[in-house]
């Protein structure tokens, strides 16, 4: 019964903690940067870059290049409004954070 009880606790204390991502489609890099928001720069027929804070909370900006031809990129999709990027977000400095953003949510990577 405890576990049970524990079980439902921990589902519901992800739900309510879980950051939930949205997109802002923007025509330049915006100055103050959101903590739920990834900002993407360009237009509605073409991304330059995704914008957003790191989520583990250390504040740091990232920036990823969403044009296919220079490189490292990622690309940005849809699922029913909420945004999935591929690949993962690796932070090679700071926080070194590593990532994944599926339907609007972190899903932290194993080695964190």
């Amino acid at each position: 019964m405890i576990l049970t009880f524990i079980k439902k606790f921990e589902v519901f204390f992800k739900r309510i903690f879980t950051k939930t991502y949205k997109v802002e489609l923007v025509e330049d890099e915006p100055d103050n940067v959101d903590e739920r928001i990834i900002y993407i720069v360009g237009d509605k027929d073409f991304y330059a870059i995704a914008i957003m804070l790191c989520p583990c909370g250390c504040k740091s900006k990232i920036n990823l290049n969403l044009i296919h031809s220079d490189k490292p990129t990622w690309t940005i999709k849809f699922d029913n409004k909420m945004p999935t990027i591929k690949p993962s977000i690796w932070r090679t400095v700071g926080c070194k954070s590593h990532f994944f953003l599926r339907s609007g949510k972190v899903v932290w990577a194993k080695n964190r």
